[in-house]
Order: structure tokens, then C-alpha cells, then sequence
């Protein structure tokens, strides 16, 4: 898991968000409105769950979402886990 501060969390939010809006997959005015919470909720970010890679959100209250603004299973097994 990755520990970063919430300006960090508020880029990547903006780029995934500024993707999908360009691609029409969102009518979503703002990134808080697209995703459902603020950076300063993330308390931290995962970069793997399972074999699939990709950014998922974990927020302080322990829900996971991925960069579709998806909640995923909180189970942290699921993240950065080692494959081999």
C-alpha cells in the first residue's frame, strides 16, 4: 500500500476522472460528484487486487473504489499481494 497526502490522491482522482468524462462514460460535473468522496477521504491507494492492476481507492471508513468509481470487495487481501 502506498501512503501519499490527499493533493497526491486529488491528482490521480482528476486525471482517471478527466479520462473517463472525455471518453462520455460519466455526465459528472466534478471528480467528487463522479467518484462519491473528496481526496481527503483516501487514506490510501492500491496498485494490484488479485492478478488485475490498476489504482483502487481505500477510504478511512474501509470501502475500496476503482478508477470507474466502482466499489470493489474491502477485503485488503485482495491488494498488493505478491503472485507467483
Amino acid at each position: 500500500m502506498q501512503l501519499v497526502d490527499a493533493a497526491c490522491y486529488d491528482a490521480v482522482m482528476q486525471k482517471w476522472f478527466n479520462a473517463c468524462k472525455a471518453l462520455g462514460r460519466t455526465y459528472a460535473e466534478t471528480k467528487e460528484e463522479y467518484f462519491g468522496f473528496e481526496a481527503a477521504d483516501v487514506a490510501r491507494v492500491h496498485f494490484s487486487k488479485g492478478k488485475a492492476s490498476g489504482v483502487y481507492f481505500r477510504l478511512f471508513d474501509g470501502r475500496v473504489f476503482d478508477t470507474g468509481a466502482r466499489e470493489q470487495d474491502p477485503d485488503p487481501g485482495w491488494y498488493d499481494q505478491t503472485t507467483h
